[in-house]
């Protein structure tokens, strides 16, 4: 074993995983977003000084336009970010629930099922034609989840194409369906169930270089290992 480049390895992870935890409120990435949720989602971000802006939602009502229902088919959203993502994501209480969304920031992917997503239940409930929360509404959530220390690790449940949801089209094979974990509970998705909603994910903007690192990291970790 090369000690030394198993040190550098460790600390290169090290700083990459430091440098997603404190996104920078200078740097702006573009985003590209594709959405679903069982059954509604809105989308937000931070803009210069951090503040919250509201992007756009998914259809109002169950019915899809176009798509059967609310789900069948995600959106696509492009935006730039700088510091934080949010999507609110709430259902219907009934038979299943859960949010399905290819993020890639900066041309790196941060799907849902990514470790690096943390949820916060505001126990705010909304339903199927409900409006969703203004950007001055999530802002006072947010706020209240960080500074009581309140957000938490996501239940990352199957890939696209698990029941009972078959297939979205347009969102990989190996993007996980997630939800906020309902103690007591192996599998929050099914069935329907509001408990803790409307949801609030949030991902941190990584600061320039951090993916880059933790690539650099992972190619020296192989290298070590050969």
């Amino acid at each position: 074993m090369n000690l030394s480049r198993a040190i550098t390895a460790a600390s290169i992870t090290a700083a990459a995983a430091m440098s997603l935890c404190a996104p920078t409120a200078a740097h702006a990435d573009l985003v590209t977003a594709v959405i679903t949720a069982d059954n509604h989602y809105a989308l937000y971000t931070t803009g210069p000084g951090g503040v919250i802006s509201y992007i756009n939602r998914n259809e109002v009502g169950p019915g899809g336009s176009p798509g059967t229902y609310n789900w069948s088919l995600p959106e696509t959203w492009n935006f730039s970010a700088t510091q934080y993502i949010y999507i609110a994501a709430w259902s219907d209480n009934a038979t299943a629930q859960g949010l399905l969304a290819d993020i890639t920031i900066g041309g790196t992917p941060f799907n849902s099922g990514n470790p690096a997503w943390r949820v916060f239940a505001t126990n705010i409930d909304l339903n199927d034609n409900s409006p969703a929360p203004t950007a001055a509404d999530l802002t006072t959530q947010v706020n209240l989840a960080t500074s009581n220390n309140l957000w938490e690790t996501p239940f990352v449940g199957g890939t696209n194409g698990i029941a009972p949801w078959g297939t979205v089209p347009g969102i990989s094979s190996s993007t996980q369906w997630t939800w906020r974990n309902t103690p007591g509970d192996p599998n929050p998705l099914t069935p329907g169930s509001g408990v803790g909603e409307y949801l609030i994910f949030q991902i941190p903007v990584p600061a320039p270089g951090a993916a880059a690192m933790l690539g650099l990291g992972g190619l020296l970790a192989s290298r070590r290992r050969r």
